[in-house]
């Protein structure tokens, strides 16, 4: 069987997207590798890897893109501003996973008051090592398309960790794993 050089290419290319799977490695998000590094945030409550090229958002930025005053604590976000990770600390002390479930109904009923027209498109569960991890999706529309963004929340000493990805919705499909892979990767207390 003979391959033309485009499809030898492509193979080649398919390859190497194969082994760059995860944080550590990298990952590929159209066949352009991402790489990931430690970060530790919050004076050094949490840990967790994010991508190497994300930076702080510019307050100006930050103002336009969350106009509201309780805007995330952190943003970082990629070079073109298109895919962000947001970051709060809330003063709220989670008593098991029943506690836990009452804040993330709590953070979406303020999210449907805020805005009537969001739909949380899917809820989960995941307890990994000694942390659970609740995570919502939903659609919203910012000011020329619209976006998915996924929440995750979890407890870390008495207080609890809102974490929260957005990117234009036409890519949530090429992101969403590598969100989750970085929420599940946190670590506290470093």
């Amino acid at each position: 069987m003979e391959y033309t050089d485009e499809q030898i290419l492509a193979m080649r290319q398919n390859e190497k997207e194969k082994r760059h799977t995860t944080l550590e490695t990298g990952i590929y998000v159209n066949k352009k590798l991402i790489e990931f590094q430690w970060e530790q945030l919050f004076e050094h409550k949490i840990e967790l890897m994010l991508p190497v090229t994300f930076v702080d958002m510019p307050k100006l930025v930050a103002n336009v893109k969350y106009p509201s005053q309780y805007r995330p604590q952190i943003i970082k976000t990629s070079l073109d501003g298109t895919v962000n990770f947001t970051f709060n600390i809330f003063d709220i002390k989670v008593e098991g996973s029943g506690g836990l479930e009452e804040v993330v109904a709590h953070f979406q009923t303020v999210l449907k008051q805020v805005n009537p027209a969001i739909k949380i498109i899917n809820y989960d569960k995941v307890s990994c090592e000694e942390r659970s991890f609740r995570f919502f999706s939903y659609r919203s529309y910012g000011i020329d398309t619209s976006l998915y963004n996924l929440v995750c929340i979890t407890p870390i000493e008495d207080k609890v960790l809102q974490v929260c990805f957005n990117c234009e919705y036409n890519y949530y499909e090429l992101w969403e794993d590598i969100a989750k892979q970085v929420f599940l990767a946190i670590k506290t207390g470093v």
